[in-house]
């Protein structure tokens, strides 16, 4: 009434590899053929000698005699430039740029001195610590994220963003020039590389936020919010990308433990849009660069 019996088995065909290899195309990267000749560059005159050979005083004669100089040319030059360059040096002369400058010929020190201790009295008070540092593209203003690196409720406890301009005279360490507050912790920071009050920033909630540091009242300009295309684990790396269809723009990459890597770009109505995503996965991850997990 009942036997053993094999059922066929079943073969389910790869349409990633078939649709892979049909975007492959194959194109020659190959030159022009090149001409080549062979010439001999040796003198009829051969001598054997230990290590140096005897100098020929006639044949320096002749060298240094076919040396022909331009003067006609020389004066012609010197007199263009003449009235620029008396400019110049009587500009040069009457500047106090230097006053009081003594040239130091000896070597200089190395020594590493602390110029600012920059901190935010508040942020300290809530035990924050600062989790990313970037500088803008004049290298006069630092900015500082707080947030928490260690055990704690990341996700509703709010953080900082501060900025200081290193390059004003009033300067107060422990007083940023702008406070900005973050409702999650900021994990990353990166400025724009040509626009120096442009901010970028990545959330623990997965969010990214642009701020404009020249608006105090609102300077969140551009965000993600929170949609299907965002990160869902903390955004630790931020970076801006030049666009290469549109030079004065500059698209946002981002990086999160949930394996993605999103490049975003800027809409009208101060949202940031999903432009490119990737996901990496352990089995894309060659055995060689697989990081052991520690416990």
């Amino acid at each position: 009434m009942f036997a053993d019996r094999t059922a066929p088995g079943a073969d389910v065909q790869s349409l990633w590899r078939s649709g892979r290899s049909a975007r492959c195309e194959a194109k020659a990267c190959q030159t022009g053929k090149i001409s080549t000749a062979e010439a001999a560059a040796q003198s009829h005159i051969a001598r054997d000698a230990a290590v140096q050979t005897e100098q020929n005083n006639g044949a320096v004669q002749d060298f240094q005699q076919e040396v022909q100089v331009d003067y006609a040319g020389l004066l012609s030059f010197l007199q263009r430039v003449e009235d620029a360059v008396v400019k110049e040096l009587n500009k040069n002369w009457k500047s106090h740029a230097f006053d009081g400058f003594e040239v130091n010929w000896t070597d200089q020190d190395e020594t590493v001195l602390c110029l600012h201790s920059l901190s935010y009295p508040e942020a300290q008070d809530q035990n924050l610590q600062v989790t990313s540092v970037s500088w803008n593209a004049t290298g006069a203003v630092i900015a500082c994220s707080y947030g928490r690196l260690d055990d704690g409720d990341w996700s509703t406890e709010k953080s900082y963003v501060c900025t200081w301009n290193l390059d004003r005279r009033a300067l107060n360490p422990q007083h940023p020039d702008l406070v900005v507050d973050v409702p999650s912790s900021v994990m990353c920071l990166a400025f724009h590389p040509s626009q120096p009050s442009l901010i970028a920033g990545g959330l623990f909630s997965g969010e990214l936020v642009v701020w404009d540091t020249s608006r105090t009242e609102d300077p969140v300009i551009w965000r993600t919010g929170m949609t299907d295309d965002t990160h869902t684990d903390p955004v630790y790396q931020v970076k801006w990308l030049p666009d290469t269809k549109h030079r004065n723009h500059a698209r946002l990459l981002s990086v999160a433990t949930d394996g993605k890597i999103l490049v975003w770009r800027e809409e009208q109505d101060g949202r940031l849009v999903l432009a490119e995503g990737f996901a990496i996965v352990a089995q894309q991850i060659p055995r060689s660069t697989r990081l052991k997990k520690v416990s």
